[in-house]
């Protein structure tokens, strides 16, 4: 669905034209810019200029993380086309989705680490991805399209890379040997406190940087701040009708500390250790007054979510120690994430009049062993090359377990349940270990005006499930697990052509893959109460994509900067997890199992640009972003959900010429989703009506974000959100859904909010 008004888009590429043209005849001086060109680290796995680039890419800062008022990786994100943050309520952010793929399909990594895979289970299992806190980050690269010639697996549709801090980030800033920071900040769309404090020390051999971060949070506002009675039917606030969101208490806390020693100038060794703990205690009142399988009341439903991860890190970089290799660098890590959710119920059986009390606890635990080697190298003749290549190596062990128990709530007995047997695993435990090995070239011709990049890799991996009692008492019946085997090769090839030292053109053909996940493999579980089973399927092919990228880079000496580009991405064997196979007379039962679909195509368009109102006032400028992309399922020829409507982000600036305080009044829209696949919703009769689906309307939000430096290490940052108090729905968080749904209200957007956070330096 398209804006109604087009307007503000073609005036946009209007002014997108103009700028172009007027750069190819600007005189080269060095003359500030309105955007810095920014340095990337992992997205191309070395250090990298974004517009050397033949692929798009976002780099954000520590700096603007706190300038631009950042709570969370949302608000980090608005101004990145195409890209989006998933997740909400109970279980929280989830994960990205960049230009209509998202989950696992998306590659995140922390300080080259992969984060814990995401895994979902019935009602009481959703293991996601928010294991970071931004106050231990110095950067954030995302990247736009599939990586997977240079980091092969779920790097299908993009990357995301956080960057851990440095102590030479702070001990930099000042000649002094250390560095203390303390950071306050509270945020009323979630009546969080939160703060921080960083430590560095150290002198040109050896240093240290500690960074300690705890927020203290409820559950995240609708746009409704009360119940209304006479709203609800029996005047009820605790039901499906509700419209508040469900009460929680959110604890995080991150300890973050590393050692640098550097006992010359050619080499530098790293030791990194990173803790992350989040708790969660809430009540599901949206549950209450439920009737489950026609003869159960639900009158109570508390709930307790953790989630921790710890990580060690050793990483050695020289610069002298081979004779085939400039920069060599290794990366040792063992890393483990845990989500355990718990869920207590207190039920009423209609039948027996008999109060119960239901006990569910279930975790996902993985263990992440593994090293990157790499090396890079340049080649200086006549035709400039650099190499960079090396092998990767990665042993993934995940666990998952579920246990659980009904008891009557007068005289504390076990009431037997004969349709499930507890405790019981979800999919036995498993190892998934993976190798790659990758060589990319870029080479420079036409006096440095035309690089071509290409790049190859090579991935092996293996599945081995290890079966035990837990697994086969649980999942009677169920096909023995099997192992996996299976390789891919990955290519890429990028060209950019430099018109000027400001303008260039890049293209790229870039794969991706995404080996089958375990869950889909060897998923195991029976439930004769509702009459299904789910069977492993060791034949599944793994997920793959092609990219065709053409884009056009602006990045000025001027006033103003443009980054558009146009791409087209086709997609084979997604895997569905819970296909339906057949229905089995021996054992009565529907079985599903995961499988490969056909092909589907996304293509879209994407640009950004900003421009230096200095004419008008000085310290006033302008910056925009526009995404558009569609697709379908070449198939059934249905579109795709995961696809996000077409959206629009501007705002203007003003830095005082003092530097003393900044401002940003930035205005979103977002277009209606109107192509949605809702055959889940329709009747598999073709005599029954259709039902409707509801579409999310657009909306138009505002924010004003702003800074004040109060000294040169005292500084507030502040910002008001949804200014204009918005009702608004995020198509992200309320997915497939009737327009009658009681769930709607309780899906909306939060209304007017503020935030504020106060840093110190010492």
């Amino acid at each position: 669905m398209r804006f109604k008004n087009n307007k503000c888009v073609a005036l946009l590429g209007f002014l997108s034209v103009i700028f172009v043209t007027s750069a190819v005849a600007e005189d080269e001086e060095d003359v500030k810019r309105i955007e810095l060109e920014k340095i990337t680290v992992l997205a191309a796995r070395t250090e990298k200029n974004t517009a050397e680039l033949a692929m798009q890419v976002a780099v954000y800062t520590e700096e603007e993380m706190e300038q631009y008022s950042n709570r969370n990786i949302k608000d980090l994100v608005r101004y990145t086309p195409g890209v989006t943050v998933t997740g909400g309520g109970r279980f929280g952010l989830s994960g990205f989705n960049i230009r209509g793929i998202e989950g696992d399909r998306i590659l995140t990594l922390i300080d080259g680490v992969p984060i814990a895979d995401e895994f979902t289970f019935g009602p009481f299992l959703s293991a996601r991805r928010n294991f970071v806190d931004l106050e231990t980050l110095k950067a954030v690269e995302i990247v736009r399209g599939p990586t997977s010639s240079l980091y092969g697996s779920n790097a299908l549709g993009g990357m995301v890379a956080f960057v851990s801090k440095d102590p030479k980030d702070y001990l930099g800033l000042t000649n002094d040997k250390s560095y203390y920071s303390y950071k306050l900040g509270f945020d009323s769309a979630d009546e969080s406190i939160h703060n921080s404090f960083t430590f560095a020390t150290g002198n040109d051999i050896l240093q240290g940087l500690l960074t300690l971060a705890h927020r203290q949070a409820a559950e995240t506002k609708t746009f409704y701040t009360e119940e209304i009675d006479n709203f609800l039917p029996m005047g009820d606030v605790s039901n499906n009708f509700r419209r508040k969101a469900n009460p929680q208490d959110i604890t995080d806390l991150s300890l973050f500390g590393k050692l640098v020693f550097t006992p010359n100038e050619y080499n530098t060794f790293k030791f990194t250790m990173d803790r992350f703990e989040s708790s969660s205690d809430g009540e599901a009142l949206n549950q209450i007054g439920r009737i489950i399988f026609g003869s159960t009341r639900l009158d109570k439903s508390l709930f307790n979510d953790e989630r921790d991860r710890t990580r060690l890190g050793f990483n050695f970089v020289s610069t002298k120690l081979f004779r085939f290799s400039d920069h060599t660098s290794l990366d040792v890590y063992v890393q483990n994430s845990k989500t355990t959710q718990q869920t207590i119920d207190s039920r009423f059986r209609l039948n027996t009049q008999v109060d119960t009390v239901r006990f569910r606890d279930s975790f996902f635990d993985q263990t992440n062993v593994g090293f990157k080697l790499q090396f890079v190298k340049n080649i200086e003749t006549n035709i400039n090359q650099q190499f960079i290549y090396g092998i990767d190596y990665d042993r993934n062990k995940s666990e998952t377990l579920r246990n659980g128990r009904d008891i009557n709530a007068i005289d504390g007995s076990i009431i037997p349940n004969p349709f499930t047997v507890f405790p019981t695993r979800d999919f036995p435990n498993s190892v998934y270990s993976s190798y790659g090995v990758f060589v990319q070239n870029e080479i420079e011709l036409l006096d440095d005006k035309l690089a071509i990049i290409p790049g190859i890799r090579y991935d092996s991996f293996s599945l081995k499930p290890s079966v035990d009692e837990v697994y086969l008492s649980g999942n009677t019946g169920s096909p023995i697990p099997v192992d996996f085997e299976e390789s891919e090769i990955s290519a890429k090839l990028g060209l950019i052509y430099n018109f000027t030292n400001n303008l260039s053109l890049f293209a790229q053909y870039a794969e991706g893959f995404r080996a089958p996940p375990l869950g889909a493999v060897n998923i195991g579980f029976t439930n004769t109460l509702g009459g299904y089973t789910t069977l492993p399927n060791p034949d599944l092919r793994s997920e793959s994509s092609r990219t065709h990228e053409l884009g056009l880079r602006y990045r000025g000496t001027g006033n103003y900067y443009i980054e558009a580009s146009i791409y087209k991405n086709t997609y084979d064997d997604f895997i569905e997890s819970f296909a339906f196979l057949r229905f089995n007379p021996v054992t009565n039962l529907l079985e599903f199992q995961a499988r490969n679909l056909e092909k589907a195509e996304i293509s879209g368009f994407e640009i950004k640009g900003g421009i230096k109102l200095e004419n008008w006032i000085d310290g006033l400028n302008f910056r925009y972003s526009y995404a558009n992309s569609n697709g379908k399922d070449s198939v059934t020829k249905l579109p795709i959900n995961t696809i996000q409507p077409e959206s629009l982000v501007a705002g203007f600036s003003y830095e005082a010429p003092s530097n003393k305080w900044g401002a940003e009044l930035i205005a979103s829209f977002v277009a209606r989703k109107d192509d949605i696949d809702d055959s889940g919703l329709q009747s598999t009769d073709p005599a029954d009506p259709r039902v409707d689906t509801f579409e999310p309307p657009g909306y138009g939000i505002i924010d004003f974000i702003g800074r004040y430096n109060f000294t040169d290490k005292i500084r507030l940052n502040w910002g008001i959100f949804n200014l204009t108090d918005k009702k608004y729905w995020d198509w992200n968080n309320v997915g497939v859904q009737e327009p009658t749904s009681p769930w709607l209200n309780r899906f909306t957007e939060t209304g007017r909010n503020a935030s504020v956070t106060l840093k110190v330096e010492f």
